[in-house]
C-alpha cells in the first residue's frame, strides 16, 4: 500500500472514531471552565441561584433526615475570593429560597411554616430578607406545600414576588396565584390575589402550583402550571400573563395558556431577555417515561409556536426524587440557555444528567444539546443564570452516595460556569512523505 492511500485510509478511521466518540449518545459534553463542589455537606435541597456585578450567591435548605438542623438555610456567597457559607435561618421547615441582585445587593425570599409536620393547622409564611439583614413578613399566615415556591425579582421602583397559596386551611392544594410589591422606598409589602384556583380550570374548579416570575422593567410576567381536576386522569396546563406596574400597582392583561390542549404542562419557567422578549419553557408530561421540554417566546409579532428543546427522544426521570423533569432558564440579549435534568433510552446509566441548550439569536435556532454533569450519580434541579460576559453559570443537586432509600438526601451543591455552546471538533490527519 503506497503512502497516499494509507493516508486516505488512516484518515477515514480517525474520523469515524472521532465521530463515533463525539455523536454518540443525545448529547455532547459541555466543557465547563470552573466546577466546584460549593457545599460539601450532603445536605442540599431546594437550591438557587444569582449573578450580580462581579458576585455571586447559592442557596440551599438543609436536609438531612433528622436532627436540629433539618430546615436551616443555607447561603454560600462569592465576590471573588471563594465562597463563604452562612446560616441565614435555623428552623425545621424552611423551604424553597429565591435570590436576586440589584447591582452587588443581595435579596432572598423564602418560605417558612408547618408546611410537612402540621400544614393544615399552622400554615406557615414567606420571608423576604435585604443586603442588610433586615427579615420582613411578605404574606401573613398562608398554607400550602412543595408548589407554594415563593419567587422573588427586582424592578426599576422595587421588588416583586409571586407564589401559590391559600389562606383557608381546607383548601390546601386549591392555591391561588399571589403577587407581592415592595417599594425601595417602604418596608411594606403589597398582597394581592391575580389568579384564583378556579378562574381559568373548566368547570372551575383546579388550583395553582409552582409559579415562577420575570420582570422587565415595568412589566411584570408571570407563568404557572395550572391543574383541572374535573377530567380523569387530572391535567395540567401552562399559563401566562403580564402586567404593567402603575404606582406598585399592575394593570393586569389576560391570562394565555402557552401548552397545547393534548399537552400536560407542567414546571413552567419564565425569563425576559432585555430587548423585549419573554422566554417560557416547561415540561409536557404524557407519561412517567415519557417527558419533553417545549418553549416558546413572545415577540413583537405575538408567541411563536411551542418548539421541542429536549430533542427527539423522550426524557424519562427515577420517580423517587424527582417524578417530573423540571426545566431552568435563563436570557441575556440574543442568548436564551435553558437547563434540565433526566436521562434519555441510549444512555448507559439510567441516572439523571443536567443538559444545556442555547439559542444565539432568541430563541428562533438552537445548539447542540450539551451534557453538563456527566456524572455517575444522580444530578438534579439545575438553577441557571447568564452573567455580562455571556457565560453561562449553572448549580444543581448532585447524589453523593447512599442506596435508592436514601435518594432524599446525600445531596451537594455543584456550581459550574463555562460558554453558552460547544461544537464538535475534527482534528485533520496530516501524514508528510519523508524521503
Amino acid at each position: 500500500m503506497n503512502l497516499r492511500v494509507l493516508s486516505a485510509v488512516l484518515l477515514a478511521l480517525l474520523a469515524a472514531l472521532l465521530m463515533a466518540t463525539a455523536v454518540h449518545g443525545t448529547a455532547i459534553p459541555w466543557i465547563p471552565q470552573v466546577y466546584q463542589n460549593v457545599s460539601e455537606s450532603k445536605e442540599v435541597s431546594n437550591i438557587a441561584l444569582a449573578i450580580g456585578d462581579g458576585t455571586k450567591s447559592i442557596a440551599w435548605r438543609v436536609k438531612i433526615p433528622s436532627g436540629e438542623r433539618k430546615g436551616d438555610l443555607i447561603l454560600a456567597q462569592n465576590a471573588g475570593y471563594g465562597w463563604v457559607t452562612t446560616t441565614v435561618t435555623t428552623t425545621q421547615e424552611t423551604q424553597w429560597p429565591s435570590l436576586v441582585y440589584s447591582g452587588t445587593q443581595l435579596y432572598m425570599a423564602w418560605a417558612q411554616g408547618e408546611w410537612y409536620e402540621n400544614p393544615t393547622v399552622m400554615g406557615g409564611n414567606v420571608w423576604e430578607r435585604d443586603p442588610l439583614g433586615k427579615v420582613r413578613s411578605v404574606s401573613g399566615n398562608v398554607y400550602g406545600a412543595d408548589w407554594l415556591r415563593p419567587r422573588l425579582q427586582k424592578g426599576m421602583n422595587g421588588l416583586h414576588m409571586v407564589f401559590a397559596a391559600t389562606v383557608i386551611s381546607t383548601q390546601m392544594g386549591n392555591e391561588d396565584l399571589y403577587y407581592a410589591y415592595r417599594p425601595w422606598t417602604s418596608d411594606n409589602w403589597t398582597l394581592t390575589v391575580v389568579i384564583t384556583h378556579d378562574q381559568v380550570a373548566t368547570g372551575r374548579t383546579g388550583g395553582v402550583f409552582y409559579p415562577d416570575l420575570a420582570v422587565d422593567g415595568n412589566t411584570v410576567h408571570i407563568v404557572w402550571e395550572q391543574r383541572n381536576s374535573t377530567s380523569s386522569p387530572v391535567t395540567y396546563t401552562v399559563w401566562y400573563i403580564s402586567g404593567t406596574t402603575v404606582s406598585g400597582s399592575p394593570q393586569w392583561g389576560n391570562p394565555v395558556p402557552l401548552s397545547q390542549p393534548n399537552q400536560n404542562g407542567e414546571r413552567p419557567v419564565v425569563a425576559v431577555d432585555g430587548n423585549g422578549r419573554v422566554h417560557v419553557a416547561w415540561t409536557d408530561y404524557i407519561t412517567e417515561t415519557e417527558q419533553y421540554v417545549y418553549y416558546r417566546c413572545l415577540e413583537s409579532g405575538g408567541w411563536t409556536p411551542g418548539q421541542l428543546v429536549s430533542g427527539d427522544q423522550s426524557l424519562k426521570v427515577n420517580q423517587i426524587r424527582p417524578t417530573t423533569v423540571w426545566p431552568a432558564i435563563a436570557a441575556r440579549g440574543n442568548l436564551v440557555c435553558i437547563a434540565w435534568h433526566g436521562f434519555y433510552p441510549d444512555m448507559a446509566l439510567e441516572m439523571e444528567e443536567i443538559f444545556l441548550r442555547c439559542s444565539r439569536d432568541g430563541g428562533r435556532n438552537w445548539g447542540p444539546i450539551m451534557n453538563v454533569s456527566q456524572s455517575s450519580g444522580l444530578s438534579l434541579f439545575p438553577a441557571i443564570a447568564i452573567g455580562s460576559d455571556n457565560a453561562v453559570h449553572l448549580v444543581w443537586e448532585e447524589f453523593h452516595g447512599g442506596s435508592e432509600s436514601s435518594y432524599f438526601f446525600n445531596y451537594d451543591a455543584i456550581y459550574a460556569r463555562g460558554p453558552s455552546e460547544v461544537h464538535q471538533l475534527f482534528l485533520p490527519l496530516v501524514l508528510r512523505n519523508y524521503r
